[in-house]
């Protein structure tokens, strides 16, 4: 069944990222990287020296743990405007966990 319904299913393949093109960082669950900014701002660095490409946070990305908890609709709101953006050609999540669970509510 699974397989019938893949075939069913056209799937986009997404370009290949090149140097200078936009990835957009969301926070999906804990509010990890206001919590542990010098761990977030080196993979940042590493994103953007190793592979060559400008990074961007989401609007409410950087916000305390506690707001980040308290807006799930926020965070999915984050998710919608990454994909929304022409500029951002890849969205990464700062960090997951099971907190994002919340956002199937909105």
């Amino acid at each position: 069944m699974l397989e019938s319904l893949c075939k069913m299913i056209k799937l986009i393949k997404p370009k290949k990222l090149s140097k200078g093109d936009t990835v957009a960082f969301v926070t999906l669950s804990w509010g990890g990287a206001s919590e542990c900014k010098d761990r977030y701002l080196c993979g940042k660095n590493q994103i953007e020296e190793t592979f060559g490409l400008k990074v961007i946070e989401t609007p409410n990305a950087l916000k305390s743990s506690d707001w980040i908890y308290e807006h799930p609709e926020e965070r999915l709101n984050d998710l919608i405007w990454a994909f929304k953006n022409p500029e951002v050609k890849a969205i990464i999540s700062i960090i997951g966990g099971d907190d994002s669970i919340r956002l199937f509510d909105f």
